[in-house]
């Protein structure tokens, strides 16, 4: 496995991260008794094998359904120093909510902290100002970064280009994770600008919002050929010092062999 220095948190990560968008069982909290066996068993298999490659970087979110949940199941067995713990809580116009939405994360995770907490989905901008007023859901992060139970802040956007270089040009977050991929550059200024302040960069889900390249069709195979698209892809992602850093969204274990072999891939 190769790493990237993370920006100013100084984290090194992987250059492929488990991303657990696709980890639940459902999109909505449910009793553990519900999760099926084979499902949770599809989870701790993926957790197990990434980190055999060197990807021990694991990443979630409140608003992924039962994946906090059943993460918790496992990750408490595992050495946390081994691990880059990331998960995400969506801004609230009352940051008192939003903590507890944080306090209901780490009871699902069943940690004593996250490496890295992301302000999820500043999308538009009210969910910008509810991040950066005084006193509001930034604050509130910075906070419990005080408090010993995150150790970076960031945020995470779908918004337009313009948005999401206010987030940055504010100098108020440690990184961020954006769309950027190579049938679709918008957003390469915030990348600039983001690696200009020595912030992490991370890119969400190339393989699977940059076209799916888990499941590609028969002429993105020819086109791409001999390498598999997965390989073609890595050497495009963009590289400023400091990040981008490819997230490769979860994949039941016979996906992550499979890629294995693309230059810079594992």
């Amino acid at each position: 496995m190769r790493y990237r220095r993370f920006g100013k948190t100084g984290l090194e990560l992987p250059v492929i991260s488990c991303g657990g968008m696709r980890y639940q069982h459902q999109w909505q909290d449910t009793d553990p008794a519900h999760i099926p066996a084979a499902n949770q068993a599809n989870l701790e298999a993926c957790i197990h094998r990434a980190l055999e490659l060197g990807i021990h970087h694991i990443e979630t979110a409140r608003g992924y359904g039962t994946s906090e949940m059943q993460l918790g199941a496992i990750l408490p067995t595992l050495p946390r120093e081994r691990l880059i713990v990331q998960t995400k809580v969506a801004p609230h116009a009352d940051p008192a909510e939003f903590r507890r939405t944080f306090d209901r994360s780490m009871a699902f995770l069943r940690l004593d902290y996250v490496d890295l907490l992301a302000l999820h989905g500043i999308n538009n901008a009210t969910l910008l100002e509810w991040s950066l007023r005084p006193g509001g859901c930034l604050d509130a992060a910075r906070q419990l970064q005080r408090e010993g139970r995150c150790r970076w802040v960031g945020f995470s956007t779908h918004a337009t280009t313009d948005l999401i270089l206010r987030a940055i040009e504010s100098n108020r977050f440690d990184y961020v994770n954006l769309h950027w991929y190579f049938v679709n550059d918008l957003n390469w200024p915030a990348v600039v600008a983001a690696t200009a302040r020595d912030m992490g960069v991370f890119v969400i889900s190339p393989n699977d919002k940059g076209g799916k390249l888990y499941a590609p069709p028969p002429k993105l195979v020819r086109l791409c050929a001999p390498l598999t698209p997965h390989a073609v892809q890595r050497p495009l992602l963009p590289r400023p010092p400091g990040g981008p850093h490819p997230q490769l969204r979860r994949r039941p274990p016979r996906r992550l062999r499979r890629t294995r072999g693309g230059p810079g891939l594992v």
